[in-house]
């Protein structure tokens, strides 16, 4: 009866999916290019992509090329488009064109720029001269957090992880310069290679200063560093949800860390709180002592450097080569970006949902939304059908997933509700409208304390080529800008799409499932609804995943971090599964008509590879591989599909085939 049920509920979802096919293709959609000698069990991404990777060549003032985040390389064309026409025109004071034309033309303008030099920041050094203890250092970093100039406190407005109604203050470790804390004791030469441009950047900023022993100082900032980064917790650690959970009173915080003296910060911040989640309290702890151990002069120079650091890309040219010269060490980025794309990138990231308005305005398709939205429902649906058919969780905590699963709050293209910016832009006061920008940022992020989360909210800029799962707001996220070709074409059949938007759809339903969203109900509360057999068979089932990956190689004796990536690593094989299994519901999916010489299912995993297709340089992937939460795209594209049987039977794989798994061997979770 139980299988008979089943059976009928697929017949059901196949008849409401169903699209007509369509027979042809453009140009721009075509499979060509394909390397037909390397066998698809054997690299898939590369017998899909090789052609294509041996022949592009990245930019020397570009760290990669391809599809995902750098395809808004691009988008930032596009952006720049927008921005050249208004910021030519002169509109009304206060409405979106003003605000983004001008703050685009005031950066624009470097002989203004360069002819201020370094002035716009000497009254911020100036008050660190005149810190004379403690009490004033603590003042000063508390006063500076408000626009921006964060050094060793990491507050943040967000929803109390155990109830989600309710925004509470969370405090996380920081202080740090380098990307991450096992920077500062790994011992390779790329590493120290880096350790060492990183002071070198901190000695020229000083320099530029016009301060005494620049070498010493930066050596006396990364020695700060480097004690703070021994009780900072890896990114590892970080994802267990409850260990980095510690709802602590204020009072006791205070008494516990008097020379941070919580109660006077929270006070001169004007938050009311009578406690905050402190996600790392060893960082505190170690900061406190720091801040008796550590001489008043050595904190002096360290936040001298964490302010030149802060404002470094906003100050004239010899500060932004210096910034520049340290990411052609880190990222591999041989050439400075031309100045209207890094202004590009400021307007989107200071304003960027009033730049949004005008991007949706001239280059989104609003079909499009409704088409995407029903690719959603389609991949929900088929999610559903697989949850039943799991063999490894009970049937409660079956229901328990669905409700979660139906809950889940889709955002499509841009926000209902626009983020208004109530700030002055002037023409000629770049640093002014920078500072100006982030004040706002600063007020609209805590505006909220003690208050409902804003549901309307976006964590991401309309334009961006992104797409993300918030477990505290149990949403999806998929902006315009990734409602694009190769993810996303109007005109492309349904195996085209489903193996593009569809996997990434299924993609970020799966993070409501993976090992930090299942910790969360349908409410983005961190509570369990899993029984505890389940919840044992589904952490065996990550940590096959995170061995698997674990052997993948990047860079020859570089690994992927299986523990870091398990949560992308889990929603990456989860995505092409539901995507494959909401495809076969379409009458495409359920036909074998050729395309450009390809069966349906061909198609479908070729989009896969195509949408990961991505290119980068070296110095860029150990950094990547060191930070970054996802797999390199290459394992996003070999990793899941070794663990589908439907690509074996797609491709008819054999066991002499190097990505090969025997059917007992292909993990799966969802």
């Amino acid at each position: 009866m139980k299988n008979l049920s089943l059976t009928v509920l697929f017949v059901l979802l196949l008849a409401s999916c169903k699209k007509e096919v369509k027979p042809t293709e453009s140009p721009k959609i075509a499979y060509t290019g394909i390397t037909e000698s390397i066998r698809p069990g054997d690299d898939f991404f590369m017998r899909v992509n090789k052609i294509w990777y041996d022949s592009i060549q990245i930019a020397e003032d570009q760290v990669g090329v391809g599809s995902y985040s750098f395809l808004n390389i691009p988008q930032k064309q596009l952006l720049q488009n927008i921005l050249e026409e208004v910021s030519a025109t002169e509109h009304e004071a206060g409405t979106v064109e003003q605000k983004v034309g001008d703050f685009y033309a005031s950066g624009m303008d470097t002989a203004q720029i360069n002819k201020r030099g370094y002035e716009p920041i000497k009254p911020i050094l100036e008050k660190i001269d005149g810190i004379a203890d403690t009490k004033a250092l603590m003042h000063f970093v508390t006063s500076e957090m408000q626009s921006g100039n964060n050094s060793f406190i990491g507050l943040r407005v967000g929803p109390d992880n155990k109830n989600s109604s309710v925004n509470i203050l969370h405090a996380g470790q920081s202080g740090l310069g380098l990307p991450d804390r096992d920077y500062y004791f790994e011992t390779d030469s790329s590493t120290v290679g880096i350790q060492k441009a990183y002071q070198k950047y901190l000695a020229t900023l000083f320099e530029l200063t016009n301060q005494e022993n620049g070498a010493e100082k930066a050596e006396t900032v990364y020695a700060i560093e480097k004690q703070l980064a021994e009780v900072h917790k890896t990114r590892v650690e970080r994802r267990d949800i409850q260990a980095n959970y510690h709802k602590l009173s204020v009072a006791d915080l205070t008494k516990s860390n008097p020379n941070i003296h919580w109660a006077t910060m929270l006070e001169q911040l004007q938050m009311e709180a009578d406690s905050l989640n402190v996600q790392q309290p060893a960082y505190y702890d170690q900061l406190d002592k720091m801040l008796s151990s550590v001489s008043l002069e050595d904190w002096k120079t360290y936040l001298k450097a964490h302010t030149l650091d802060n404002y470094a890309g906003f100050l004239s040219t010899p500060f932004e080569m210096a910034v520049f010269e340290y990411n052609k060490i880190l990222l591999g980025q041989s050439e400075q970006q031309p100045r209207a794309q890094l202004m590009v990138q400021q307007v989107d990231r200071m304003l960027g949902f009033a730049l949004g308005q005008l991007y949706v305005k001239r280059y989104f398709d609003e079909e499009d939304k409704k088409r995407v939205s029903d690719l959603v429902d389609n991949l929900q649906k088929a999610f559903e059908n697989r949850m039943s058919q799991l063999d490894w969780m009970s049937d409660s905590t079956k229901a328990k997933a669905k409700e979660k699963l139906y809950a889940i709050t889709k955002k499509i293209g841009y926000p209902d509700v626009w983020r208004e910016y109530d700030v002055t832009m002037e023409r000629d006061n770049y640093f002014e409208n920078v500072v100006a920008l982030r004040k706002n940022a600063y007020e609209y992020a805590t505006k909220d304390l003690n208050k409902a989360p804003n549901k309307e909210d976006w964590g991401t800029t309309p334009s961006t080529v992104t797409a993300y799962y918030r477990a505290s707001h149990n949403e999806i996220v998929f902006p315009a800008g990734i409602l694009q070709f190769p993810y996303f074409d109007k005109e492309a059949d349904d195996a085209v799409n489903y193996g593009g938007i569809g996997m990434v759809i299924g993609h970020e339903l799966t993070h409501a499932f993976d090992d930090n969203g299942s910790q969360y109900d349908k409410d983005g509360n961190l509570k369990n609804w899993w029984t505890k057999d389940d919840l044992q068979k589904f952490k065996a089932k990550t940590q096959q995943l995170i061995d698997r990956y674990s052997t993948f190689t990047v860079l020859d004796t570089v690994h992927v971090k299986g523990a870091m990536t398990i949560g992308e690593n889990t929603a990456d094989n989860g995505g092409i599964a539901i995507a494959y299994d909401a495809f076969k519901m379409t009458e495409q999916g359920q036909d074998t008509t050729r395309i450009g010489g390809y069966t349906p299912d061909e198609r479908f995993f070729m989009s896969i590879a195509r949408i990961w297709r991505v290119k980068v340089r070296d110095e860029f992937m150990r950094n990547y591989v060191n930070t970054n939460s996802h797999s390199p795209a290459i394992w996003r594209v070999n990793g899941p599909l070794m663990n589908f049987t439907p690509f074996y039977e797609t491709f008819d794989l054999q066991p002499e085939d190097k990505n090969f798994k025997p059917e007992e061997e292909r993990i799966k979770i969802w």
